[in-house]
């Protein structure tokens, strides 16, 4: 997914080893529906090293169904994932999957409506560590993982090595506290009973801890409670899970954003696009599209490589920034070509105004290897709804307006509204 919006080698190079260095499996998929809009299978678009590694598959799977490659896939899953694809709304689960005999703790977040990642962090070894904690003790320090010992009130027994590293309280200091006191005090509520569901049901969930000199870090902890000579006692794993936090937030980023440009790519853009045209709709708001692209820019690419062509790109989307408003949304389409929703407009003369900052800001030279590249622009525009009352609409006629533009000489603007081009 990711190598379609990427386009200068250094920052290729960067982004695919940062993707393929993730120590979690990487799944990209996207839903198929049925006609109840119920999903009823998902097609792998994308996945990393770690995954293909974990797995054991192979990249041919890409562009195929899940039931293709796996036809014994239970349709509760597919269900589930179809759910977060079309809600937005993340699922984590503890699942165990019996073809590789491994224990895998799921993230499956939607970065955009339709389709859904799956992180698959393998936790076999967590697993096994809890089941075997009851007989061998020993595994009890030396785990990787925070394990704290508690008894049913809260007070905590004991605590491992990695606890006493990580909190920075030493094993006495720990024998004279609550495991309340670990947690960050605005998340109080909310652990409390989610430490109840957890103990009773064996789920795992996600919170924020504090270190002893203030500082907090992420944790993922389960707990599990168990009876010894008749006296119930808890048992939490706590993982700082601040590498994978950071994973996901450029999961998240590599999945919305051109990594050429930094802006929103097409994606992104159009969940934003539908957005406003609902509330526009709603609203009987008007808005103009403006599309462009950059004079030319083939002669750029043919004459001074592709460098070139990227550094030009990266400049008029850094000038794109500064022309527009805040309230603005812009997005790179793919090769040379742009996009801006201009919201709440009141008038011509608002659109004419952005318009002329956009030429204006973006119509300068580009300097690469000691030459000034020149850079001009031919600007589309068209406006909901006199344009057109949908997103594919709007960007067709938007566009009829750029080539309009361009048959005049280019470096400047046309319209297209009410079938009429202007």
């Amino acid at each position: 997914m990711f190598k379609r919006y990427i386009c200068g080698s250094d920052r290729e190079t960067y982004f695919n080893n940062l993707f393929n260095s993730l120590e979690e499996g990487f799944l990209l998929n996207e839903v198929i529906c049925g006609v109840d809009g119920i999903a009823v299978s998902f097609k792998i678009l994308e996945f990393n090293n770690f995954f293909e590694d974990m797995f054991g598959v192979k990249r041919n799977i890409i562009g195929k169904t899940i039931k293709e490659v796996y036809p014994d896939i239970d349709s509760k899953w597919i269900e589930t994932c179809g759910k977060v694809a079309l809600s937005g709304k993340s699922i984590k689960q503890n699942i165990y999957i019996k073809s590789v005999d491994k224990h895998y703790k799921v993230n499956i977040i939607s970065p955009t409506k339709g389709q859904f990642i799956i992180l698959f962090n393998d936790i076999t070894d967590i697993i096994k560590a809890n089941e075997v904690l009851k007989k061998y003790f020993i595994l009890f320090e030396n785990a990787m993982d925070i394990i704290i010992y508690l008894k049913s009130d809260g007070r905590i027994i004991d605590a491992n090595k990695t606890a006493v590293e990580k909190y920075g309280y030493s094993r006495e200091e720990f024998h004279n506290m609550r495991l309340q006191q670990l947690r960050e005090p605005s998340t109080m509520k909310e652990y409390q009973a989610q430490m109840e569901i957890s103990a009773s049901e064996g789920i795992v969930y996600e919170g924020i801890n504090v270190k002893k000199d203030g500082t907090t870090f992420p944790v993922e902890v389960s707990s599990q409670t168990t009876e010894i000579n008749g006296e119930l006692f808890r048992i939490h794993i706590i993982r700082d899970i601040t590498q994978r936090k950071e994973s996901e937030e450029k999961i998240k980023y590599l999945a919305n954003y051109d990594a050429l440009t930094e802006i929103p790519n097409r994606g992104f853009f159009m969940y934003q696009f539908e957005k406003i045209l609902n509330q526009s709709k709603a609203n009987k708001n008007k808005f103009a599209v403006l599309i462009f692209d950059v004079d030319k820019f083939k002669l750029i690419n043919d004459i001074h490589g592709h460098n070139a062509g990227d550094e030009v790109l990266k400049q008029v989307a850094k000038r794109l920034k500064e022309a527009v408003r805040r309230t603005d949304i812009i997005g790179r389409f793919g090769g040379d070509e742009f996009l801006v929703i201009q919201p709440f407009i009141k008038g011509k003369e608002d659109i004419l105004m952005i318009a002329d900052r956009i030429l204006k800001f973006v119509n300068k030279p580009v300097k690469w290897n000691n030459v000034n590249l020149d850079v001009h622009i031919s600007i589309g525009i068209t406006i909901y709804p006199d344009g057109s009352d949908n997103t594919q609409g709007l960007i067709h006629n938007a566009d009829k307006a750029m080539y309009f533009t361009k048959k005049k000489g280019g470096n400047a603007y046309s319209f297209y509204i009410n079938n009429r081009l202007f």
